[in-house]
């Protein structure tokens, strides 16, 4: 016999202890251990009389009867905080003028998904006109058209601004500068050393310029350290995020099938998450490609 949640209303395996939609425990489903047959002893009977009549110690209880778990799961998240704290105390911060291009790199990509949002709804609306209402119906034409001026208006719009910010972009990307500068300093290690070879460089004059060089080098890949450890922390707070954002919208398909709101409600719902999802998506997607 097929067993469901008792507060999403959604089936359930027997061996479940925690709802796969809603997350709630299965407690009340937990079978009860049988007793075994005892044999009555007036001693025991008694000693069990006087500690009925003592107040008994009860456990920790929340209304679903799962605070222990509760508590154990806050436990949990408060130690990655301060995990998280002390990882992100011994990182340097990324400067400023860093971040502003982290963030007009990320806006950039992000107006490419919008556009793309809106060239698909202009596609869809752009079919309506051919709807045989179109040619007749003079109130569907005329709401057909607003959609259609309205969409185009916001184009325009995503195209203005995917100007303005490219044109703060500053391209490569540090990153991608310093690796560039990284690159020169080896090639110009490779070419001291096979000048020095040929002797066309003298030692004292070849082993100052490594120095240099080496130096140089190291304090590039430093700063360039420095630099991903930040975005990469960035990157696992939008991954978090995500994360929180995938069980919210199961929360919403497990309401849905609880009937605890309407499938119009759950559909405007989901496209919303889902179009969040892909804002954070493009976001990991662009710093990732920033740290290389």
């Amino acid at each position: 016999m097929p067993k469901f949640c008792p507060y999403c209303g959604n089936p359930v395996k027997g061996s479940d202890k925690f709802c796969i939609i809603c997350g709630k425990p299965l407690l009340a489903d937990i079978p009860k251990r049988e007793k075994k047959p005892e044999i009555k002893d007036t001693k025991k009977e008694e000693e069990k009389e006087k500690s009925e009549k003592k107040p008994k110690e009860e456990a920790p209880v929340d209304k679903e009867g799962n605070k222990e778990i509760l508590e154990l799961e806050e436990n949990e998240k408060n130690e990655k905080k301060s995990k998280k704290s002390k990882e992100k105390k011994d990182v340097k911060p990324l400067p400023e003028d860093v971040k502003e291009q982290m963030v007009y790199y990320i806006e950039y990509n992000d107006i490419q998904l919008n556009k793309k949002v809106l060239i698909d709804k202009l596609n869809v609306i752009s079919k309506l006109t051919k709807d045989t209402r179109y040619e007749y119906d003079f109130a569907f034409k005329n709401e057909v058209n607003i959609k259609l001026e309205a969409v185009k208006t916001l184009i325009n719009e995503m195209k203005q601004k995917e100007t303005v910010v490219k044109q703060n972009l500053e391209e490569p990307f540090i990153v991608q500068r310093i690796n560039n500068d990284i690159d020169t300093k080896v090639l110009y290690l490779e070419n001291l050393s096979r000048e020095h070879k040929l002797h066309k460089v003298d030692k004292e004059t070849f082993e100052k310029l490594r120095e240099k060089y080496k130096r140089e080098k190291f304090d590039l890949e430093t700063q360039r350290e420095d630099l991903t450890v930040g975005m990469k922390l960035w990157i696992q707070d939008l991954k978090l995020e995500k994360a929180e954002l995938s069980s919210e919208r199961k929360l919403n398909k497990g309401q849905f099938r609880a009937k605890e709101i309407s499938e119009e409600q759950y559909q405007g719902n989901d496209k919303g998450f889902d179009l969040r999802l892909k804002k954070i998506d493009t976001k990991i997607k662009t710093l990732e490609e920033l740290t290389k």
